[in-house]
């Protein structure tokens, strides 16, 4: 009888960082002769026939959980009757939206509550860093391992868009900083928009800042309001944009900056690797991990030494040299070939494949 493992998603996005992986996933099992399909409650049409209705989950099958949030899909999964493995991508603590998205709120407590709830149910327990996986032992997960996000580094080649890279070129004085990650209070773009008036204040008056990514409402304001209160100019909030625009944003740049409190991975920190910015980020959560030695890690948040650190990191080309330097080791670690490989071992180790 041949072997079938599918898996579970809430919702498959395109060009979302754990919807790629899930159908790099399917596309390896497949390449081994294994059966596999990727079942969703919701997806995006441009996906087509890459994913299946929820419904049509065979409950005898081995699956795959990819757990993010907090959803149906945990009840679900405690009524498959074969193999059950999680793959954690974490869960943002739900004290971040308290004030600001109550249903987010309540849906990353609910998420933390049946993480608990399903350990009894779960055969194994894969993180995609090891920062979830030490999580999940805090939940008593006894079978966990590390399986990082599979990502596809040649898309990152494509053309970007070229009315944007135009743009983006013809109206460029100095510096310009990037971060890429949804507009949230967990990704902290308040405290990147403090440390750029002081890069700006004091070193780099024609600089510009680009926050890529679209916004909850309420923190969005808030950040727009704190824009206006320091009288800062230059500072560009994208909202959603197309693939080939975010390819033009990371070509043109010249350093990514993250404070964020929170990250079960950092896909943007690898796709900064891949465009041969430096960067600068706040260690916190699995940033540290991620960025290995391939950037420099803060341990606090001061504004302003941060923004001389950004200065001397930008007029530094033997600084920067070595950076991208050590970028290399990690986007080696986490190749396509190197994730996939690391992922297979754990199929082969759990169902037993010779």
């Amino acid at each position: 009888m041949s072997l079938e493992i599918n898996q579970l998603v809430l919702y498959m996005s395109y060009g979302d960082a754990i919807s790629n992986s899930a159908i790099n996933m399917k596309k390896m099992l497949h390449s081994k002769g294994i059966k596999s399909e990727i079942y969703a409650q919701a997806v995006d049409p441009n996906l087509g026939e890459q994913v299946r209705p929820l419904h049509e989950a065979p409950l005898g099958e081995p699956v795959i959980y990819h757990m993010g949030i907090g959803c149906d899909l945990a009840q679900l999964l405690t009524q498959f009757t074969s193999k059950r493995i999680l793959l954690y991508h974490n869960i943002t603590p739900s004290h971040f939206f308290t004030g600001y998205d109550p249903f987010a709120e309540s849906l990353c407590a609910r998420g933390r509550q049946e993480l608990a709830f399903l350990r009894p149910y779960v055969d194994i327990a894969f993180a995609d860093s090891e920062f979830n996986r030490q999580e999940l032992i805090q939940y008593g997960y006894n079978r966990t391992a590390v399986t990082p996000i599979i990502m596809n580094f040649e898309d990152y080649h494509l053309p970007p868009n070229p009315a944007m890279m135009h743009h983006l070129s013809a109206t460029k004085r100095d510096k310009d900083l990037l971060f890429v990650g949804r507009v949230v209070p967990n990704k902290k773009q308040q405290d990147i928009i403090r440390i750029f008036y002081y890069y700006k204040n004091y070193f780099a008056p024609d600089a510009r800042l680009f926050l890529v990514g679209r916004g909850d409402p309420l923190y969005l304001k808030e950040t727009q309001q704190l824009v206006a209160s320091l009288n800062l100019e230059d500072v560009h909030i994208t909202g959603h944009i197309h693939y080939d625009q975010l390819l033009a944003y990371y070509r043109n740049a010249d350093l990514f900056l993250c404070m964020s409190e929170h990250e079960g991975f950092g896909v943007p920190l690898l796709e900064a690797m891949q465009f041969q910015l430096p960067i600068i980020a706040y260690d916190a959560a699995a940033v540290g991990e991620t960025v290995g030695d391939g950037g420099i890690l803060v341990q606090q948040k001061d504004y302003f030494g941060i923004a001389a650190l950004v200065n001397q990191v930008l007029g530094d080309e033997g600084l920067k040299q070595n950076m991208l330097h050590h970028q290399k080791a990690r986007l080696h670690y986490y190749s396509s070939y190197h994730t996939t490989q690391m992922f297979w071992d754990q199929i082969k180790t759990e169902f037993s494949i010779p």
